[in-house]
């Protein structure tokens, strides 16, 4: 096991490097891998050039990264595909993950001034939901849901698995019943395999669904509208580097504000979202929801007019 995380992280670092240099000979990489004292336990002079394409292979097959090479340009080698890098995916979000790490391991001095944020547990039922999912096997899970005193036992089909604020979820359909139900991985008590095959949902249809919300809440009670969105001042830039939603666009524009465009269902989620941004949003349409946004911040306000 260890001797695989050792060749695991190898090869982040060969796809680190690489990408970083723009393009590298062989000579230069080996050159920057005799004096990685951290991940080269081994004190190697060098990776044997048989080896650095057996480890190009093994990295296409694993996070489907292609390492190719300029012959005019004195053997240099380079990501071909550098968008697999940078497009949304668990490989993505994993290789990412150990890319960091392998640099503090190479710098622990700095460790101690990266400072991450808490996250809530669940991750150790990332695997068996993702083997259920493999096999079209039903789960079986006791759950406790936000609030609740007590837990309940369910039989999931599960569908997907969504990551939303930190926290990973898990959506797919109660056996016996109709809709989807989304399940966070932190309430989850206790998980198990079963041996009962399933169905799955057209993926494709589920995807269309998620893509209509901000996080993960799929409600059916409201409809996929046209919203526009009024952001003053400073807070543009920051919606503009991070958008309310990957539908937005710019309408219209002023040196005090600009007007974007979505096409979202607004429901609970994207409701809080326009709230946390406080005064610098304002819901210009659809109506009914401008005068939502305006009661809930009345509502807000009766909290802090309370003694």
């Amino acid at each position: 096991m260890a001797t695989s995380i050792r060749l695991i992280r190898r090869y982040v670092w060969l796809v680190d490097t690489i990408r970083r240099a723009g393009s590298i000979s062989l000579q230069d990489l080996n050159r920057k891998w005799a004096y990685n004292t951290s991940l080269n336990i081994d004190n190697e002079d060098e990776i044997p050039e048989r080896t650095f394409h057996r480890h190009r292979e093994a990295i296409a097959e694993l996070f489907d990264i292609e390492i190719g090479c300029n012959r005019f340009d004195g053997n240099r080698y380079y990501i071909k595909n550098e968008e697999a890098l940078e497009r949304p995916s668990f490989t993505t979000w994993l290789f990412n993950g150990l890319s960091i790490d392998n640099q503090l391991m190479c710098k622990r001095a700095v460790s101690d001034r990266i400072v991450f944020e808490d996250a809530p547990g669940g991750n150790e039922f990332l695997s068996p939901i993702i083997e259920a999912l493999s096999n079209r096997k039903v789960i079986s899970i006791t759950y406790s849901r936000f609030g609740a005193s007590e837990s309940n036992e369910w039989l999931v089909e599960p569908t997907l698995i969504k990551q939303s604020n930190r926290r990973w979820y898990l959506i797919g359909r109660i056996t016996g019943f109709d809709d989807l139900t989304v399940f966070a991985l932190d309430r989850i008590q206790k998980l198990d395999l079963t041996d009962q095959p399933y169905t799955p949902e057209n993926l494709k249809d589920i995807k269309t669904r998620l893509n209509e919300v901000v996080g993960v809440n799929i409600d059916d009670d409201y409809d996929c509208e046209t919203v526009v969105v009024r952001v003053y001042g400073k807070q543009r830039v920051y919606i503009d580097s991070l958008p309310l939603h990957s539908s937005q666009r710019v309408k219209e524009t002023d040196k005090d504000f600009t007007d974007y465009e979505l096409t979202v269902r607004p429901e609970y989620g994207f409701q809080r979202t326009i709230l946390s941004l406080g005064p610098d949003a304002e819901i210009l349409s659809p109506q009914w929801l401008r005068e939502e946004i305006k009661w809930l911040a009345e509502e807000i306000l009766k909290r802090y007019e309370q003694k």
